[in-house]
C-alpha cells in the first residue's frame, strides 16, 4: 500500500518538475491521496463450530419415497361357453343389431365430414390436410425428448421394482 502511495507522490514530483521547467507555476498543489482505511477483518466461518453428522447427509433406500404404481388396465374376462348359453339374445339376432349399429356409426361418421365445395373435399379432410406439415414439425422436434424421457422413467420404475423385490 505505502509502496503503492510513494510511487503516485514520485510520479506527481516528476510532473511538477516538468512543469515547472516549462515555465508553468502550479497554482495548487495537488491534495494528498487519503489513506484508504483499514478493511474490515473478515468473520470467521461458523461452520466450524456446527457438528455436521455424515448419517444426515447420506441418501438411504428407507428415505426415498415410493412412486405409486400405475392401476392395471382393465383386461375384460374371456367368453366361456357357459356365458354363451346364458345370454338372453341368440347370435343371429346379436349379429343383425351388430350390423345395424356399424350403420349408424358410418353415417355419423359420414355426416361429421361437412363439405367445403365439392363432395371430395371436406372441412376435416381439409384440417387434416393443413395441420399435417404443423404436426411433423412439433413431432420432428419434441418425439425425440418424449420417448426418452418416457423410456427413462419406465427404466426407474422398473428398476424400482427390481431393487424391492432383492430387499
Amino acid at each position: 500500500m505505502e509502496d503503492i502511495l510513494a510511487s503516485i507522490r514520485r510520479i506527481l514530483s516528476e510532473d511538477e518538475e516538468e512543469g515547472a521547467e516549462g515555465g508553468e507555476t502550479v497554482a495548487e498543489a495537488a491534495p494528498e491521496p487519503e489513506p484508504e482505511p483499514e478493511p474490515e477483518p473478515e468473520p470467521e466461518p461458523i461452520f466450524d463450530e456446527i457438528d455436521i453428522d455424515d448419517d444426515i447427509l447420506d441418501l438411504t433406500s428407507d428415505m426415498m419415497i415410493e412412486e405409486e404404481e400405475p392401476e392395471p388396465e382393465f383386461v375384460p374376462q374371456p367368453v366361456t361357453a357357459s356365458d354363451v348359453a346364458n345370454r338372453i339374445v341368440s347370435p343371429p339376432t346379436v349379429d343383425a343389431s351388430t350390423d345395424v349399429l356399424s350403420e349408424l356409426a358410418k353415417a355419423i361418421l359420414d355426416q361429421r365430414d361437412i363439405a367445403v365445395g365439392t363432395r371430395d373435399v371436406t372441412l376435416e379432410g381439409l384440417t387434416r390436410e393443413m395441420l399435417r406439415p404443423l404436426l411433423k414439425e412439433w413431432l420432428d422436434r419434441n418425439l425425440p425428448y418424449l420417448i426418452e424421457r418416457l423410456v427413462k422413467k419406465e427404466i426407474d420404475i422398473m428398476i424400482n421394482r427390481a431393487e424391492r423385490l432383492e430387499d
